[in-house]
């Protein structure tokens, strides 16, 4: 069961979105919202105690932030010594050259500022390099079900990294 949930988002429109979710869905655990984005997250600031998480989800987050390696390590300092995980979603850039890509490139302004920051980067290879042999990482490759006028945004990579 869910001890305690914190949520890290810098837009304060989620908050109360997620908290209407959890009430919707009956789920009763402490949520903690902190209006903050993830490579900005001092854990004693937010009350976290380094090595006290079993688990950090990761979902359309690496794509707007300034430095994805801060919020991994962030989460890497968030997570248990040993056996905590990484469970993440994100969307990426398409392989280079083809048509998807193109378009990625001519919509990557426009996403940028009504996307609170999005950009489109090769999370694949940030996401292994970064976590390299201190994890055991494992991603797949799926093209997201998303509205014809978000083609774009079909790449994506899912995964679990998790703490050797």
């Amino acid at each position: 069961s869910i001890e305690r949930y914190v949520a890290v988002e810098p837009n304060s429109y989620f908050e109360e979105k997620m908290r209407e979710e959890k009430d919707v869905r009956g789920l009763h655990f402490p949520l903690e919202f902190v209006g903050l984005k993830g490579e900005d997250v001092d854990n004693n600031i937010v009350s976290v105690d380094n090595g006290s998480f079993d688990v950090v989800i990761l979902t359309h987050v690496l794509c707007s932030v300034d430095s994805v390696e801060d919020v991994l390590a962030n989460a890497e300092k968030a997570l248990k010594p040993s056996g905590g995980r990484i469970i993440f979603m994100e969307h990426v850039s398409a392989k280079e050259g083809t048509f998807t890509w193109y378009v990625q490139k001519v919509a990557a302004p426009i996403l940028n500022i009504v996307g609170n920051g999005c950009t489109f980067r090769n999370l694949r290879d940030v996401i292994g390099n970064y976590l390299g042999s201190r994890f055991d990482t494992q991603m797949v490759d799926f093209e997201a079900p998303v509205p014809v006028f978000m083609y774009f945004a079909r790449p994506h990579v899912m995964g679990v990294a998790t703490k050797r």
